[in-house]
């Protein structure tokens, strides 16, 4: 509740005080309240009255930037809640929100898409030659190497280990095909630096599309397979 019109500006934080008033420190107009009332501070002969409203103001401003600096840092966890640590990529976490708001959209619309399971070629003996830091950052490149392949309104996102995801909304199974092999095929063609070293990697990707009437896990399983079977026939080869 703001004061009455009628009140003198410099007496508002003294009503306030009183109980009369409710000085908000956080309402829209606070900034330009702030500049009305140091102005007429200017005009007004009481220096104790002067004061008193100066810590007031000095205190609520006080009190706004903590209440900011606190939702900064509610903003930074949610964030780092949702964001895998290594590649700065999406998490788990951050997928399957994703993940639950688009199935539940497919199965309303019936306008679906095609997820895409990403695993890393041999990637357990670049860790075994070149040990973790290299593993890790691998890992971190091939992210990188990843992200234009993600639209905006796509999903990108590191599960675990060696393992990517790409939800890709209204992509059918054909044109999600034709990105991943494109993806594919310009990863092994430029093989990563790490210290002296290059090493090359390959990935591997299963497809799975939906339209809402298969839950999450469904659809990773299906992923999953159709990953390990193109994986095997990579090894064949």
């Amino acid at each position: 509740m703001m004061p009455a019109n009628d009140t003198p500006l410099t007496e508002w934080p003294l009503t306030a005080l009183a109980g009369q008033h409710h000085l908000a420190p956080h309402s829209t107009g606070f900034a330009s309240l702030v500049l009305r009332l140091r102005l007429a501070l200017r005009r007004d002969p009481d220096p104790i009255k002067r004061n008193l409203v100066e810590q007031i103001l000095t205190a609520a401003a006080e009190s706004e930037q903590r209440l900011i600096d606190q939702a900064q840092r509610i903003a930074e966890l949610e964030a780092l809640s949702t964001t895998d640590a290594l590649t700065g990529l999406p998490n788990r976490r951050a997928f399957e929100a994703f993940m639950a708001t688009d199935l539940a959209r497919a199965g309303r619309d019936s306008h679906g898409g095609t997820l895409a399971f990403l695993d890393l070629d041999r990637f357990k003996a670049i860790n075994d030659r070149h040990g973790h830091a290299a593993g890790d950052a691998v890992l971190c490149q091939i992210a990188l190497r990843l992200r234009p392949a993600a639209r905006a309104t796509d999903c990108l996102a590191r599960l675990h280990g060696d393992e990517f995801v790409l939800a890709m909304p209204g992509a059918t199974r054909e044109q999600a095909e034709t990105r991943l092999s494109e993806l594919a095929n310009r990863v092994e063609k430029q093989p990563l630096r790490f210290a002296d070293a290059l090493i090359p990697v390959g990935i591997s990707y299963g497809l799975s599309s939906y339209d809402g009437s298969a839950d999450l896990p469904t659809l990773l399983r299906d992923c999953d397979r159709a990953m390990y079977v193109r994986k095997q026939a990579r090894r064949d080869d």
